[in-house]
């Protein structure tokens, strides 16, 4: 961790946070072996991850990243509840987790969002003496591609985030909405959002396609979002090929990480 938590609160707290889309599909297990024993190695503090669906994939990151003591998730039969996991070498001082009111459809590419029962998870966080809420969130997938208004995908997107803005609209703490937003960065949807919770982008809109293979002209839809703390860098990370156990090289993931360190004042 890069403060100690001694230090007096007028101090200001510095950490890193990453978050990443982890794929499920494919050699799903053995890909995220690679991200934990390189998490292991980093100097990260707080990881939202996406699309950890198999419960089993837990014991997993605790046994490769042991020094992430929480590991934060809510257990859902064999599965993980919305596929989402947080791990934090900082303590936990509160968690929770929301399922979207609007779910997609059984009817189309949408009904795997209901199986998983995507939503939002909540851990605040005790950052040296003070308190992070870390929002951790997947919304449902733009299949279509469109983000118009009268799009059917955009229009549950919509929802979606209304509902995680009035989730973060009364949080007082400085707060950090990390993960799999689906919407482009300069979409409508992406600038409402924003708007309506005072939160700004640390790549201010400029960021590379975080998910390949991307389409020329699009932009990230893995965001790191912030209120009441600066952002004092952010890249994208985790674009090479690892070593899988059992062999072969594969990127970690479809996505890449979005990778942020971050000044609480």
């Amino acid at each position: 961790m890069a403060i100690l938590t001694g230090l007096a609160a007028s101090t200001p707290t510095h950490l890193h946070l990453l978050t990443l889309n982890c794929l499920w599909r494919g050699r799903a297990a053995a890909r995220l072996a690679a991200l934990a024993r390189w998490l292991e190695r980093s100097d990260l503090d707080v990881v939202c991850l996406q699309e950890v669906i198999v419960r089993r994939r837990i014991g997993l990151l605790r046994a490769l990243a042991p020094s992430f003591p929480h590991v934060i998730h809510r257990p859902f039969g064999i599965a993980v509840l919305g596929g989402l996991v947080t791990l934090s070498r900082w303590p936990v001082a509160a968690q929770r987790y929301a399922v979207f009111r609007r779910l997609g459809r059984w009817s189309n590419l949408g009904w795997t969002d209901r199986v998983i029962r995507k939503g939002y998870l909540v851990t605040e966080l005790d950052v040296g003496g003070r308190r992070l809420v870390v929002v951790n969130t997947h919304l449902a997938a733009n299949y279509a591609g469109s983000w118009t208004r009268s799009n059917g995908y955009a229009a549950l997107q919509a929802a979606e985030l209304g509902q995680l803005a009035e989730a973060v609209a009364d949080i007082a703490r400085p707060l950090v909405v990390a993960g799999d937003l689906n919407v482009p960065a300069g979409t409508w949807l992406f600038d409402d959002f924003v708007g309506r919770t005072g939160l700004s982008d640390g790549f201010d809109g400029t960021a590379a396609p975080t998910w390949r293979p991307a389409e020329p002209g699009s932009g990230a839809i893995d965001h790191v979002l912030v209120r009441g703390c600066t952002v004092v860098s952010a890249e994208l990370c985790l674009q090479e090929p690892v070593e899988l156990a059992g062999g072969g090289r594969e990127p970690v993931s479809d996505h890449l990480g979005v990778r942020t360190a971050l000044r609480i004042d």
